[in-house]
């Protein structure tokens, strides 16, 4: 089993964040853009090579999307949300495999399925800053997973975001 944990920094005007193994050592750093519509986010190993661009779907009105890109700008994964639902489902497309996205209707609690069967989890830290962490099979690529959870957290902050903006 792989495991890392995915914890927003303190104070970032940029939305960074730090990926550590379970012994604390650096393993991925997710950069973040100072202001962005689409929530556009990096993820780079610990020498600065992007793996991963993450983003949100510019126009998603009713059903919130997000792409990952790899370092050549490829598309390697749609991200959707289902429009309703009891519990949190998302619907990732990707060439790694169709995978599904289950959590509980408070997001702390997510099932990471690929054909029915569950590969990995993902727990919400409740703090004052968004942690989660991240349990992986071998044989999965790492970097790939928390990508998806990245593209996750900024479709919850979109949508949270655009609930507020009508209270």
């Amino acid at each position: 089993m792989q495991q890392v944990s995915i914890r927003n920094k303190w104070i970032s005007l940029r939305g960074g964040s730090k990926v550590k193994d379970m012994n604390e050592n650096d393993v991925l750093y997710v950069k973040g853009k100072f202001w962005t519509v689409t929530r556009k986010k990096f993820l780079q190993d610990m020498e600065g090579n992007l793996l991963y661009t993450i983003r949100n779907k510019f126009w998603a009105i009713f059903v919130k999307k997000a792409f990952i890109y790899d370092k050549d700008g490829n598309v390697v994964a749609f991200i959707r949300r289902k429009f309703w639902s009891v519990h949190d489902r998302y619907f990732i497309e990707s060439p790694k495999g169709n995978f599904e996205i289950t959590g509980n209707i408070l997001g702390f609690d997510y099932h990471i399925l690929l054909d029915g069967k569950e590969i990995g989890h993902v727990s919400r830290k409740i703090s004052l800053r968004d942690s989660f962490v991240l349990t992986l099979e071998d044989g999965y690529e790492l970097p790939f997973f928390v990508a998806l959870v990245i593209a996750i957290d900024n479709i919850t902050d979109q949508r949270r975001a655009e609930s507020s903006n009508y209270d």
